[in-house]
């Protein structure tokens, strides 16, 4: 993965998706607390909120005292009270005398007389009121009292909003947050969907590649998979196609020369023949029939064994005239002991090819093995150099027979492996026919670097046919 692709990976997304989101609704919130405080404050100074919020406390205490029957005496159940309001402050008064303040709860009890003492008198200094604080009087089982209640709804309200406000900004945070990984989540799930397209085996649909992220690499990654699954079954395909065409080929050749055998072994066998040299004749009948049931069956071989899934490794890097010298030599060779002329013309260049040398023999075994048993011997075989492009090898070229007989009928299996080998060495074959004429070419890649024109050799496969080429010696 790119630099770029790094920076953007899901981690990273997820960790600037966090803090981004975390930042935002926190200055949201501060925001929005701000205004908040400054509203309510703005209210309450403009309204009288505070005192309507202080007389509903200041009955709301009176209920209390009453109902628990308290005295000004019970500090702990007024303190517990104080306790559970919130911004609330408390002073209890006896004839301006503080007794109970919620600042010091401990230190505001009267004091209790001594054994044998009286009641000291309700002495001390006077404590002046504030004429901005509501008073009113509480009555205690003890008698009334003067009660200085102090609420700020305002800080109250400013509270709960707060309470209300992060709240509010925690569910923003979560909302946005997921609404980031929505489109990744959406990604995931059309990934998914695509690979069970692929599952049912449709190979045709893409597969969406976006982003620069780890799901784009396993995007790419799967597109990568569905392409060579899919060339995978059309190989398949083709070579099931090829296989059943060669199966129904093949029995139908075979069927011919095996009826024939089996009639001329029937008559041998049985006696009806007339002479010795009808004997003979039978004989040889039966000798070739076996002989072209034996070369199909070798075709048939070839075949199998050029089409495993191996990978062939060329060889070095080699001029063209020390590549094919030996093996036309030899091709030249064959051709002549069976009667055939064979006119070689193989240029001035010397281009530099990377071949398989087994495979180059084999090609030219069943090429030869094709004119021996299709060409007309009476026509010459061509044989020269071809040069198109970036590609440089040879063309066959000869004239078929007249009229072949049935026994010569082609399976196309020695045509199937010379394709096949040719494709294994990065090559191709091309077959030919205009009327009679039949040529086969055989084109390999040229190398750079390769030997510059005029500076070849010949052959002496070149130098025996140049004896016979005009005109050509069968």
């Amino acid at each position: 993965m790119t630099e770029r692709g790094q920076k953007r990976g899901l981690v990273a997304q997820f960790t600037r998706l966090l803090v981004g989101a975390g930042l935002a609704c926190f200055v949201l919130f501060l925001a929005l607390r701000a205004a908040l405080g400054f509203g309510v404050d703005y209210y309450a100074r403009h309204s009288d909120l505070r005192q309507r919020a202080t007389e509903r406390r200041i009955e709301a205490f009176q209920s209390y005292v009453a109902g628990a029957r308290l005295a000004s005496t019970d500090t702990a159940a007024i303190s517990d009270w104080v306790s559970r309001q919130d911004f609330t402050l408390l002073e209890l008064y006896r004839d301006q005398v503080l007794v109970y303040s919620s600042f010091m709860p401990e230190q505001a009890e009267p004091e209790q007389p001594g054994p044998g003492q009286a009641d000291p008198a309700p002495e001390g200094k006077p404590t002046p009121f504030y004429d901005w604080m509501p008073r009113a009087a509480v009555t205690f089982t003890d008698g009334e009292l003067q009660a200085l209640l102090y609420y700020d709804p305002a800080r109250a309200m400013v509270r709960w909003g707060a309470a209300a406000l992060m709240a509010l900004c925690i569910g923003l945070f979560l909302a946005v947050f997921l609404l980031g990984c929505r489109r990744i989540v959406r990604y995931i799930c059309l990934l998914s969907q695509e690979v069970q397209v692929m599952e049912s085996g449709d190979f045709t649909r893409p597969v969406t590649v976006r982003g620069a992220d780890e799901l784009t690499a396993l995007a790419a990654c799967l597109d990568s998979m569905r392409l060579t699954l899919g060339q995978q079954r059309r190989q398949e395909a083709e070579t099931s196609a090829r296989v059943k065409d060669l199966i129904t080929q093949m029995s139908h050749d075979l069927r011919t020369p095996l009826t024939t055998l089996l009639l001329y072994t029937e008559i041998v066998s049985s006696g009806k023949y007339q002479d010795e040299a009808q004997l003979a004749a039978y004989l040889a009948k039966i000798d070739a029939k076996a002989r072209q049931i034996k070369q199909l069956s070798d075709n048939l071989f070839e075949y199998a064994l050029v089409t495993r899934d191996t990978v062939v490794a060329l060889e070095r890097p080699a001029p063209f005239s020390q590549i094919f010298e030996e093996p036309l030599a030899e091709f030249a060779d064959q051709l002549g002991q069976r009667g055939f002329a064979c006119v070689l013309d193989l240029g001035p260049e010397d281009p530099c090819l990377q071949v398989y040398l087994p495979y180059i023999r084999r090609i030219f075994d069943n090429i030869a093995s094709n004119i021996l048993k299709y060409a007309d011997p009476a026509q010459p075989v061509a044989v020269r150099c071809l040069r198109e492009g970036e590609a440089a090898g040879l063309a066959f070229e000869n004239a078929a027979l007249p009229a072949a007989p049935a026994a010569a009928e082609s399976t196309r299996v020695g045509l199937a492996s010379i394709e096949t080998m040719m494709d294994k060495m990065h090559a191709a074959a091309r077959v030919t026919r205009m009327g009679r004429r039949f040529c086969i070419c055989l084109l390999f890649p040229v190398l750079p670097g390769q030997p510059q024109p005029g500076g070849r050799a010949s052959s002496p496969a070149e130098e025996e046919s140049g004896r016979a080429s005009d005109p050509p010696v069968r």
